[in-house]
């Protein structure tokens, strides 16, 4: 049974494909050394599948011991900080624990005999501020606008490096927002549907901005494609490419979930702050459909009320 070892296993996504792969395949989860007793929460129910293993990305010594022990054939790395809005006021921290950290599992990897794939998460943010306003194809010179998007763009350009000069098989995927998070309000979709749901107010600081959103089902299947493919050092798009304001999705959710307070269109109070915010990103995912078959099979429509039902329920 092929190994792979998944970074950020606790995470929104790496759960979910640990989750959704743990059958087929020997997987082992990176965890951060923590005091929190509730860090396990996410894989609970599959603990008797996979194997923990704990380490800082940011510790090259223990992270190449790590990595040497499990031998894994495949690396999924999840692992980052992802809250654009705090990279702004944590920007070494943003570099450290995305950028550095990829670096380190790199060159763990290339100590490796069997290695067979670097899979790395990327993201629509990396493209940041460009003239276009029709969706983004993966030759596109990366412009990114945010601590946490350059941190990515320099780990996307090391590990292409590293495929030139090093010889690591690698697969890059640019995925889009991406929504249907179970225990976490704080990210944009999720925290409308909660607020809407709560009946309080909802503020959107950015209502202009347009983005793609993919359900998560959608997403946790780009990674199984990239994990089956034969594929490799190559950078992929991964989008429904349902490009929509943050003033249609507000307004598209509350005529699901039935709110009936006035939408606020401004920042909360407290927001952390954020001086820029890209105004266009939207993804053309051509590339993945035609060659790896890659197709999103939820809708925007279905794919909110899905979670608007699962909040219903939950909140």
């Amino acid at each position: 049974m092929k190994r792979v070892l998944i970074t950020g296993i606790t995470g929104f996504i790496g759960n979910e494909v640990a989750r959704k792969i743990c059958d087929e395949y020997e997987v082992y989860g990176l965890v951060r050394t923590t005091s929190n007793k509730n860090a396990l929460n996410p894989v609970k129910d599959i603990l008797g599948k996979i194997e923990i293993r704990y380490g800082n990305l940011t510790d090259f010594s223990a992270i190449r011991k790590i990595v040497k022990d499990i031998s894994p054939h495949y690396i999924i790395h999840l692992g980052a900080a992802t809250a654009v809005r705090h990279s702004f006021e944590n920007p070494l921290e943003f570099q450290e624990t995305t950028h550095l950290a990829t670096v380190n599992l790199v060159h763990a990897a290339l100590d490796l005999a069997e290695f067979k794939k670097f899979i790395f998460a990327s993201t629509m943010e990396t493209y940041g501020d460009q003239n276009q306003k029709t969706p983004f194809k993966e030759d596109l010179i990366l412009n990114p606008l945010s601590p946490y998007a350059v941190a990515k763009v320099a780990s996307d350009y090391y590990i292409r490096m590293a495929g030139k000069a090093f010889g690591l098989p690698y697969f890059i995927l640019r995925c889009c927002n991406t929504y249907g998070r179970k225990d976490n309000a704080g990210f944009v979709v999720e925290y409308i549907t909660t607020q809407m749901l709560k009946n309080e107010p909802v503020y959107i600081g950015s209502p202009d901005a347009v983005r793609d959103l993919m359900f998560v089902d959608d997403h946790v299947n780009a990674y199984v494609t990239a994990l089956k493919s034969d594929i490799k050092n190559e950078v992929f798009n991964f989008s429904p490419g349902n490009a929509i304001s943050m003033k249609e999705l507000a307004e598209k959710l509350k005529e699901i979930t039935g709110y009936k307070m006035e939408i606020i269109f401004s920042f909360p109070p407290g927001y952390p702050s954020r001086p820029v915010v890209d105004p266009y990103l939207s993804l053309d995912a051509t590339k993945a459909k035609a060659i790896l078959k890659w197709e999103p099979r939820f809708s925007l429509e279905e794919g909110l009320k899905k979670i608007v039902e699962y909040w219903r329920k939950n909140i």
